[in-house]
């Protein structure tokens, strides 16, 4: 793809652009991990998606984006800067048990004895901690690994099933997102499924994410590749430099292991991990990761920041940017594949010539960094701020609270008196119903004081009134009617019986009213009682109903109104001196005195009377025969007088249960029980729940105040990555309260009202959704006005073009010095990446724009010396006014060129001493990152010089011990009887020979070179030569024309330097060019190879593989001249060989005769001996044909002896040159005495 238009000329309409996003799981290991995905998440949560600008309530209405938290720290569960009870979005971004993997870990089941290993195999062969040392370690897991990162991976093995089957789950998830069309067309989203993307984040530097990357690097790919059809793999990995505050000689040792690591699984040849568990058998990629990304506390434009939270949001940034942009995320991904031609190839740094010639130290180049600034009106920060302002305002006008003048919107009495008559029955109605006392009875002045009009409460009717499915019947007026009917039984029997059934009638209607100990049925009395234990039920629905609808009133009410409501209600039930409950007790009274006023002065009367209407009566004696009317008359009287009574009876009743009803009203309301530490009165009841909800509006309304006030202070906080340009983009705005009241109303209609809203007032976890309800209420209301005013121009051009060329190019220079990469490296020394390997994006609004207008001053403040130029450079749409994104990559780079890391090597030397630091027992499988400087690289090419000198000459030994880890160690003599391991050739290359032997090794070797004969050297060349060209043997490697072309690695480089020099000391030594050949010869066939050295099993895997050539069927073994005397001395006839035979005369053999096997029996004596062809046997291998002369020859010049084992035709076995006879002469005294067979 050419990167030549540096202009996206899309539309910078935000609203019509669909953003097309590839679905990512991100998973962090350990607390930097977290630290990141924390802020991920906040930022999708906060931000205004689609042209709705549409604000997510949840996280799960995000389908494109799933988590994992991988950890062993349970502490770590909030970004660093914020506290759990005061985050507002903590329950929101806060990872869900789904999202987790942070639990118990029994450690002990591996160390509780010696032998707990044992029992875990698969885990046992990796493991460099012992049961004794994790038991001394004394490591408790719930606070984390303590920055060992071994214990990490062990947990990683432990939740093996837990994690794969999490990272399966999410990305089913992830697939499964495409059926949320409605979700994604409402945020303006749209899936790429073509592939997916899995992010893994963690640091080098401390014991979780440190100790657990690789495996999770491998496990996304190996799952994901079962249940994605694509999915690219990348690590954010966080090096040392800004953690040094946490124990800093640990994280940068901890970190120099951790590259080691990495830089061995990127080449591709470290068999890190087969498998998991027992069960599952992965066909793991050769590679963990398709991207890694460095990412540190410094940047190549030598900006540095000691704040680590700097960095996380920078990181946390530039993963969201990809949310937001069309644009700006396609053109950074379509040029990512390209980038990728950067990263396959390796790195070789200058090695001294003169020495090494064409000698190569690869590097992986797998590796990049990114950085990203942004330059910023603040225009959302701003405008979020004045949110949060208009959040608070909008919650105290709809509840009315924490108002300038508290007493303005307090009840009044007339409001209090309103609503106790009309909702609590509590109107004052006249009672004029007064019974017709006689004449003689008025004459009284109480009485007639008594029988006058007074004020009662309606509460009086309504608990006289009883009923069921909704119809009402006075129990007063009830009771007057069975009165009635009773008289006018009465009426119908003899007259004389007529004052003993009114009497009766009376006892049994004051049964039927008054309630006695002895009563069985239902009394009127009782259904009094009921019907006020009933009202007292509707009354408390019906009252806090009504409260509520004040709460509602926008116009009059909110808390204030109906807490002073509330307050004014008790106090006009309990005044001691003219409460209701005083009214309610001069009524009862009244009633009462009107009752015994009635029976004493009329009932009475009127039975005494009817007694005289009797016909024996005297009344009968002056009636002049009316007697009947008159007794008729006198019991009509007392229809009424009983019906009064009663009926008086039961409103003195009613008045007592409504003082007993308004007394329940008002302890329902609420009672004060004590103060606070504040000295605050406290209340329970209603009240109480008013006083508290009161009170927790206005803590929500601080908790407002207060994170507006933390807005306010971030925007005048400039932070490493955010370049903050001041503007008066967002101007507050008066706005009355009842629209304020309205746009609350509106936020709130999903809780249904006041009634819900004062419920999740009271639970601490409906607090927070609420909040973000009335703050992204202010927010659209904010939007909306910000529209309506028609402001078209954009505050980031008008703020740019207000300043002089100076100071925009401060700005510009200041803004792509810390969109860099963020690594500390050396730049412009061995390693000088090319032009291509940079690509800088920055994204902004109108993006033609702003390219006319600035993009000659952005080329001229670009940062030199790094390698980055202005064709480089690219203008991106983004179509988000009042802000600027740059964003810059740099791909291809060597870990070698990171500063600091020799400081981390030496810290990595130190602590290795302490605690085991690399994840894997054998640590020889790991290389240096970095590459060692001429003098270090001098050292390292002798000391391997002379170990490949020290296994040739048999100095250093293969150790056969079985199960050494690791594996192909070598073994010295210190002393006769006294060997020592020394490690394996990997360890040599790694660190030279170890210290404390290297002297000794270097003398012994020195000892045996100096013994060698003309003929050893030729022979040892030869060595030399096979494991140039067979152990050694250089890799082909394609150009770009597609030829071949050798790479000599380090050990081929030694090994050729290593002949070199022996080729100068045989030409000293007049050693001929044809004695060389010949040697080279014997080295071309295992069986000529076997006659004169010794082959090192297993030597094959000590060589880097990518080093060498691929085996073809022969495992590139080394061989070591055996350096037996008598071997030795062979060396001479082996070279020699052919001309011995010339001039020796035919023998049996040349006809195809072959000697019999080696045997230790006696040949049968022959007396007489011809002349014949010997064949000479020294260390198991046959020599020759020699004839009579030459063996003489061999004999005198000591090269055999008279214990040599000798062959020719006519003996049937080997025998010793002792014993045949054509010898005995020349051997010399002391030879044995003749067979007794021959004497």
């Amino acid at each position: 793809m050419s990167d030549a238009p540096s202009v996206n000329t899309s539309s910078a309409v935000k609203s019509e652009q669909t953003v097309k996003l590839r679905p990512t799981l991100y998973i962090g290991v350990g607390g930097t991990g977290m630290e990141v995905m924390m802020r991920v998440r906040r930022r999708i949560l906060n931000a205004s998606w689609g042209s709705d600008n549409v604000r997510l309530e949840n996280l799960s209405q995000f389908p494109i984006a799933q988590f994992i938290h991988f950890d062993l720290d349970q502490g770590a569960i909030i970004d660093s800067g914020r506290a759990q009870t005061e985050d507002l979005q903590y329950n929101l971004v806060k990872f869900t048990d789904d999202e987790k993997i942070v639990e118990s870990f029994d450690i002990e089941k591996y160390s509780r004895d010696d032998a707990s290993l044992s029992r875990y195999p698969h885990i046992q062969s990796w493991l460099p901690l012992t049961p004794k040392k994790i038991r001394e370690l004394g490591i408790d897991p719930a606070k984390g690994a303590g920055q060992i990162r071994a214990v990490s991976r062990l947990y990683f093995y432990d939740k093996y099933p837990k994690t794969r089957d999490k990272i399966r789950s999410k990305l089913n998830t992830l697939k499964a997102g495409l059926s949320r069309d409605d979700i994604l067309k409402k945020l303006n989203l749209q899936l790429d499924t073509s592939k997916f993307r899995i992010v893994i984040m963690g640091s080098v530097a401390g014991g979780t994410g440190s100790g657990s990357f690789l495996d999770m690097g491998w496990l996304s790919k190996w799952v994901a590749s079962n249940e994605v059809e694509a999915a690219d793999v990348e690590l954010m990995l966080f090096l040392p430099t800004g953690y040094s505050n946490a124990n800093k000689s640990r994280t940068e040792a901890n970190a120099y292991a951790a590259l080691m690591e990495v830089e061995s699984a990127m080449v591709g040849h470290s068999k890190y991990v087969e498998k998991w568990d027992d069960f599952d058998r992965p066909q793991l990629a050769l590679k963990p990761y398709d991207e890694v990304h460095l990412i540190d506390s410094g940047n190549l434009a030598r900006q540095h920041t000691d704040n680590m939270n700097d960095v996380y949001s920078m990181i946390a940034d530039t993963l969201f940017e990809d949310f937001r942009s069309a644009d700006f995320a396609n053109r950074k991904r379509s040029v990512a594949v390209n980038q990728r031609q950067h990263k396959i190839h390796m790195y070789s740094p200058p090695v001294p010539t003169g020495r090494f010639g064409d000698m190569k130290l690869n590097y992986s180049c797998a590796y990049s960094a990114f950085g990203q600034s942004t330059l910023d009106t603040l225009g959302r920060a701003r405008h979020d701020e004045y949110s949060y302002r208009l959040a608070s305002d909008m919650l105290k006008a709809f509840f009315g609270v924490a108002s300038a003048n508290p007493a303005a919107n307090r009840a009044s009495e007339k409001q209090r008196d309103s609503f106790m008559s009309e909702y609590m029955a509590l109107g004052l109605i006249p009672f004029n119903n007064l019974p017709d006392f006689s004449a003689s009875t008025l004459k009284n002045p109480e009485i007639r004081e008594l029988n006058t009009e007074f004020m009662d409460l309606e509460i009086v009717d309504t608990l006289l009134r009883s009923g069921q499915s909704g119809v009402e019947i006075d129990i007063a007026e009830e009771t007057r009617q069975r009165v009635s009917q009773r008289i006018s039984e009465i009426s119908n029997v003899d007259r004389d019986q007529w004052a003993s059934e009114v009497r009766k009638t009376m006892q049994g209607l004051m049964r039927d009213v008054i309630r006695n100990t002895d009563a069985i049925s239902e009394t009127a009395e009782d259904r009094v009682m009921r019907r006020r234990k009933a009202k007292f039920d509707s009354l408390k629905k019906d009252i806090e109903s009504r409260l509520y609808l004040y709460l509602d009133n926008q116009e009059q009410g909110g808390f204030e109104y109906v807490i002073s409501l509330v307050e004014q209600i008790k106090d006009r039930i309990e005044n001691a001196n003219s409460g209701i409950c005083i009214q309610l007790k001069n009524s009862a009274n009244r009633y009462a005195a009107l009752k015994d006023a009635l029976f004493t002065y009329e009932y009475e009367k009127q039975l005494k009377d009817l007694d005289e209407t009797k016909s024996k009566g005297i009344f009968s004696l002056f009636s002049g025969g009316s007697n009947e009317e008159q007794a008729r008359a006198v019991l009509d009287n007392l229809r009424k007088d009983i019906a009064n009574i009663l009926s008086f009876h039961l409103r003195a009743k009613a008045a007592i249960e409504a003082i007993e009803l308004m007394q329940d009203i008002s302890n329902w309301l609420g009672n004060s029980f004590g103060v606070d530490e504040s000295g605050k009165t406290l209340w329970n009841g209603v009240l109480g729940d008013l006083l508290n909800g009161q009170d927790l509006v206005i803590e929500m309304m601080k908790r407002l105040d207060r994170d507006r006030e933390v807005i306010h202070q971030q925007i005048r906080t400039k932070h490493a990555t955010l370049q903050i340009i001041e503007t008066d983009e967002v101007k507050d705005h008066d706005i009355d309260p009842r629209i304020l009241c309205d746009w609350a109303s509106e936020a709130f209609k999903d809780f249904g009202g006041s009634r819900e809203l004062f419920r999740a007032l009271i639970d601490p976890e409906q607090q927070s959704p609420l909040l973000l309800k009335i703050i992204r209420m202010a927010e659209r209301r904010l939007m909306n006005t910000a529209q309506s005013s028609q402001e078209e121009s954009d505050a980031l051009y008008d703020a740019l073009d207000n300043m002089s060329v100076v100071e925009r190019q401060n700005v510009f220079t200041e803004w792509l010095q810390r969109a860099m990469p963020w690594i500390d490296a050396r730049m412009g020394g061995d390693f000088t990446p090319p032009p291509d390997r940079f690509k800088c994006f920055i994204g902004v609004n109108g993006a033609d724009q702003f390219s006319k207008k600035f993009k000659h001053e952005l080329s001229a403040c670009i940062p030199s010396g790094l390698g980055l130029n202005a064709q480089a450079l690219s203008i991106v749409e983004t179509g988000e006014p009042g802000r600027a994104v740059c964003y810059v990559e740099l791909s291809g780079i060597p870990l070698t060129i990171l500063r600091g890391i020799e400081t981390w090597r030496t810290s990595y030397r130190k602590e290795s001493e302490r605690t085991p630091l690399h994840t894997h027992i054998d640590s020889t499988r790991f290389k240096h990152p970095y590459a060692p400087t001429p003098d270090e690289l001098n050292g390292l090419a002798d000391d391997f010089k002379c170990y490949l000198k020290a296994v040739m000459l048999g100095v250093l030994k293969r150790c056969d011990a079985p199960g050494l880890i690791p594996v192909g160690q070598y073994e010295f003599a210190v002393a006769r009887g006294d060997l020592r391991r020394l490690g394996n050739e990997r360890s040599f290359r790694l660190n030279g020979l170890p210290s404390m032997y290297r002297d000794n090794i270097y003398e012994q070797v020195q000892q045996k070179f100096n013994a060698l004969s003309s003929a050893n050297l030729t022979m040892l060349i030869a060595l030399a030569d096979y494991y140039e060209k067979e152990v050694y043997t250089p890799r082909l490697v394609q150009n770009e024309s597609g030829a071949q072309v050798e790479y000599v690695g380090f050990a081929c480089a030694i090994t050729k330097e290593l002949k070199k020099e022996l080729l100068a000391l045989a030409e000293r030594r007049e050693i001929s060019q044809d004695d060389i050949e010949r040697a080279f010869e014997l080295t071309e066939y295992r069986e000529e190879l076997e006659k004169w050295a010794n082959v090192v099993k297993d030597s094959d895997e000590d060589a880097y593989q990518e080093e060498i050539r691929e085996q073809n069927n022969t495992p590139r073994l080394k061989w070591v001249l055996n350096m037996a005397p008598s071997s030795l001395q062979m060396h001479e006839q082996l070279l020699h060989r052919k001309v011995l035979a010339n001039d020796a005369s035919a023998m049996p053999f040349a006809a195809g005769m072959t000697p019999p096997p080696l045997s230790a029996a006696m040949p049968p004596p022959i007396m007489q001996q011809p002349q014949y062809q010997y064949h000479v046997a020294i260390n198991g291998q046959p020599y020759g044909p020699f004839n009579h002369a030459q063996v003489m020859d061999m004999l005198q010049k000591q090269q055999i002896n008279v214990a040599t084992t000798i062959w020719r035709e006519g003996l049937t076995s080997w025998v010793a040159i002792s014993q045949c006879p054509e010898f005995i002469i020349q051997v010399p005294v002391g030879m044995p005495s003749i067979p007794p067979v021959l004497q």
